[in-house]
Order: C-alpha cells, then structure tokens, then sequence
C-alpha cells in the first residue's frame, strides 16, 4: 500500500513519541522522589507528549471541515478503548493483584475514567476535549489559528515564568494546581503548532542542520530538566516543563527532523502498526514486572526498556492477528 511522504513521516514521530513513552515509565521509581535510573533517556523522552500533540494536529488541522459524524466517529473511538481498558484493568487486578471484586471493579471503573496509572490514557481525554472545541468552533479556530497559536505560545511562556518565581521563592510549579489533561492551553498550542510545522516551507532546511540542532536541544533540554527538577526541586518528575521554551522549541525541532529525513521516518514508521497495541500493553507489563523498582541502574533499566519494546511490539504485532483484540487496540 502506498503511502503518502506526510504520512510516513507522521507515523515514524508517533512510533518514536510511544518509545520514549516506554523510556518515561521505566527510568525511574514509582515515587517521583526515587532514584532515575537513566536520567539522560528519562529527560530525553519528555518530548514525547508534545510530539503527540503536534501530530494530532497536523493531522487534525489541515482537514477542510470537521462536521458532527467524523466527531462521533473520533469519540466513539476514544469510548471504545477507554471501556475496553478499563476492563482489563478490572480483571488484571482481579487475577494478577488477587484484589477482591470491589477493588477490582473500582479500577476498571478509573480506567474507564483514564484516571488509572496502568492504563496512562489521561490523554484520550484531552483529545476528547480538543476534539468537541473543533466540532463547536471548527472554521473561527482555522480562521485566527495564527494569532491563537501565538496567544496560547505566550500563555505557555508566562506559566513558565510564574513557575520559575514560585520556585525561586521555595514554592513548586504552578501547573501542578491543574491536572494534566486539563491543561489546555498547553495541549491546544503544540496542537496548533503541529499544523503549522506540517505546512511550513522545510526546503531552506539542510538536512544536517536540523539533526544537529536537535542533538544540541536534547542536551540543553536534559540538563536543564535534571537541574531543574531532580537538583533544585527534588522531584524527578518534570512533566511541568512542556511550557517551557527551550522544551517548545526542542520538540519542534525534533518534528521537523521526521519531516526532512525520509530514511529516519521510514524506518520508525514501518512500526507503526503495532504501536497502539504495544502502548496498551506495556503498562500492565511494568506493573507485573515490578519495572520501576526491580532494576538498580542505568545499564539495566535501559537493556529492560529495550527487551520492553521488543516485547510488546511483537506481541501486539501477534496479537493483532486476532479481530477481536484487533478491535481492541483500534484507536
């Protein structure tokens, strides 16, 4: 089947962002004052939510029209996967943890609610919520789509600034007065600028020139995540920085990278198929193996990360293969 370059491209960042999910949820401790055990990879993989986003909206953006029945279409996915997952939560704590029915079916219930850390679909919510914006407000959100794009960049900004005096002054993160999935002045500007990074003229660009940007940002963004938040707050957590600039811009170069390099984007891409399928996966996993607690250091957790991926691509890829669960790894 052919597909188009844009596409490809697309696919190749998603199957990256899922791998540096992988990174998140296994790097470090349950509790965001343990150890990391590879904080470089850990820091590394923050850019995979606003990756997310930006493909979301490349995607989403550059459609003419979003009328009512292709909004439904997009919910009824996000219902389906959410009840379906929340399911085998329920049952996994039922078999697995041995937890009593009650217990059980609470968690199927916060997973069917995307409020559970095995099933990690709090996103599925916020796209819910950006998706009902474009139904109500589809042609005036196209028609200002700059200056919003640019009025939500400064929002971002200015979060960062107010986190970075309360922090100076022994407080923490403003954000953290918001759960994450509501934070969408932060989602709906790397939306936004998914667009226009997906249109944006990249023939001035040298190919050499953005992979080495990228390496540069990826460095900066590390230290500056690990001084930031493991040094001075003492947390290891550092899902507050998306508002951050130097974040903002890394993970637009990072974007940009996947649209100039065919080779880079083709050979994630050619695992995209099963990505899904691994992402629901891979969280169960973790839990069962006790992944953020068993491993000591960075060699292991990082060989653990990759036989991870491995894993569950191919057991997606296996388990795929069957309609039903087929279905149920459908997003």
């Amino acid at each position: 089947m052919k597909t188009k370059s844009r596409e490809v491209y697309l696919d190749g960042i998603k199957t990256f962002a899922l791998l540096m999910v992988f990174a998140l949820h296994t790097q470090r401790g349950a509790e965001v004052t343990d150890p990391c055990h590879n904080a470089v990879l850990f820091y590394a993989a923050r850019c995979c939510m606003p990756l997310f986003f930006m493909v979301n909206g490349a995607l989403m953006l550059r459609r003419e029209s979003f009328p009512l029945d292709y909004y439904k279409k997009k919910l009824i996915s996000i219902i389906r996967v959410l009840i379906i997952w929340g399911g085998v939560t329920g049952l996994y704590y039922l078999l697995f943890h041995q937890a009593g029915l009650m217990q059980s079916v609470k968690e199927g219930l916060k997973g069917m609610l995307a409020y559970h850390h095995v099933t990690n679909l709090w996103f599925l919510i916020t796209f819910g919520l950006i998706y009902t914006l474009l139904l109500l407000a589809f042609p005036l959100i196209k028609k200002h789509l700059k200056i919003l794009t640019l009025a939500l960049g400064a929002v971002c900004v200015l979060v960062d600034i107010a986190s970075l005096v309360s922090i100076a002054n022994g407080g923490f993160f403003v954000q953290e007065a918001i759960n994450q999935r509501l934070r969408l002045w932060t989602w709906l500007f790397y939306f936004f600028l998914g667009y226009y990074l997906s249109t944006l003229d990249i023939s001035k660009f040298k190919p050499v020139h953005l992979p080495i940007a990228a390496l540069v940002l990826t460095v900066l963004c590390i230290v500056y995540q690990y001084v930031l938040c493991y040094k001075i707050t003492g947390q290891i957590e550092s899902n507050y920085v998306y508002d951050n600039l130097l974040v903002i811009i890394w993970s637009a170069v990072l974007f940009l990278v996947f649209r100039v390099s065919k080779g880079l984007s083709g050979f994630f891409a050619r695992f995209a198929g099963c990505s899904f399928g691994a992402f629901l996966l891979h969280s169960f996993v973790v839990d069962a193996l006790q992944m953020r607690s068993l491993v000591s250091g960075p060699v292991e957790s990082t060989l653990g990360w990759l036989l991870l991926i491995a894993g569950t691509w191919f057991a997606s890829w296996v388990l795929g293969k069957i309609p039903v669960i087929k279905e149920a790894f459908r997003y």
